[in-house]
């Protein structure tokens, strides 16, 4: 008994000898965790390399000559943008969406290929997006699922509720533009309506009167689904057939309310109309050649009235003359460099690549 008392006193001894365990300050430890059985990773490479340049040029495409391959290009364009939108980072939306990657979204929405009626997959898609942002109305990737929704829905019918609380500041101002006029109408205040009368009117009191329907009741016209593609099916009717006199005379009264919208709106207002679906009407029509006839006799003088605002393009009201009077001038006709300079960045580009 008496040797075991004294090998458990030396036990005890040597624990208070024992050299202390030294850490590395330096790196940290190599720390080996047995890996799980399975994740329930999705194993199947599908790489589907591309670029944003590459969907910018299909969007312009279809936006300029609408087609059945165009459109078809941008289908698939469109779904690689919303999948794209779909596993963005969240942190980094508002960096991705102020780059290129928000000018294509926008590139995409005022385009035509919202206004087209959906495949059968695509609606699938769309079903199920609409779906997940139900379910998470109040989750971080809801915006996710917003930027990837827009697309696959036409003009002014996607609505999300109490969008001002919902939506960041960054999307706030497109929302309105493409999903919500009235909200865009309490943004942009009393500045941003239209007014075809009073001091618009006094100040355009030299330019003609090209249209009955002016101002909201206008602007409320054109941004309907079925007036957008009613034009696109009139440019391509005029493309097989520019000597049809039914297609030209509608031609001819969509171009007028245009022009007149570009004549009524006030100048600070032109760059948030060029990006509505009066800019995409637009240039469909410039793109189209239309500019050239000439259908109830009135076109010269307007054109003669139109173009003698163009000699001072330093003037407030010029450039609202400018855009209307290129639906009846062909671009070609117009000499664009000699007043480049007081041209906004955001016509200019548009112009010279027409």
């Amino acid at each position: 008994m008496g040797a075991k008392r004294e090998a458990i006193r030396s036990w005890f001894r040597g624990l208070g000898r024992s050299a202390p365990r030294r850490v590395n300050l330096l790196e940290s430890p190599a720390q080996q965790i047995k890996p799980p059985g399975r994740l329930g990773l999705e194993l199947d490479l599908q790489l589907r390399a591309w670029s944003a340049t590459r969907l910018a040029t299909i969007f312009r495409q279809a936006d300029r000559h609408p087609s059945a391959d165009s459109l078809l290009e941008a289908r698939y364009a469109r779904h690689c943008l919303s999948s794209c939108w779909l596993n963005a980072p969240v942190d980094l939306l508002e960096e991705w969406y102020e780059g290129p990657l928000g000018d294509l979204q926008r590139s995409l929405l005022e385009g035509p290929l919202p206004q087209q009626p959906l495949s059968p997959d695509e609606l699938h898609w769309r079903d199920q997006l609409a779906q997940e942002l139900e379910q998470r109305c109040e989750a971080p990737q809801r915006i996710n699922l917003l930027l990837a929704l827009m697309p696959y829905y036409p003009p002014l019918t996607l609505k999300v509720g109490d969008p001002l609380e919902q939506l960041p500041d960054w999307l706030l101002k497109d929302y309105a533009v493409y999903c919500d006029p009235e909200l865009k109408a309490r943004l942009q205040g009393p500045a941003g309506l239209l007014q075809p009368s009073g001091a618009g009117q006094a100040i355009a009191a030299d330019l003609p009167v090209l249209s009955e329907r002016r101002g909201q009741e206008a602007m409320a016209w054109v941004e309907q689904p079925q007036v957008v593609n009613r034009l696109a099916a009139l440019i391509n009717l005029y493309g097989l057939d520019p000597a049809d006199d039914t297609t030209r005379a509608e031609l001819a009264a969509v171009r007028n309310t245009i022009a007149q919208l570009w004549l009524d709106v006030v100048p600070e207002q032109l760059e948030p109309l060029y990006r509505s679906a009066v800019g995409t009407l637009t240039r469909s029509l410039i793109a189209s050649g239309f500019s050239r006839e000439d259908v109830s006799g009135d076109e010269p003088g307007i054109r003669q009235v139109l173009a003698a605002q163009l000699e001072d393009l330093s003037q407030p009201r010029s450039l609202n003359s400018l855009l209307a009077v290129l639906l009846y001038v062909p671009l070609s006709q117009v000499e664009i460099e000699a007043g480049a300079q007081f041209i906004p960045a955001w016509l200019l580009q548009d112009l010279q690549q027409l």
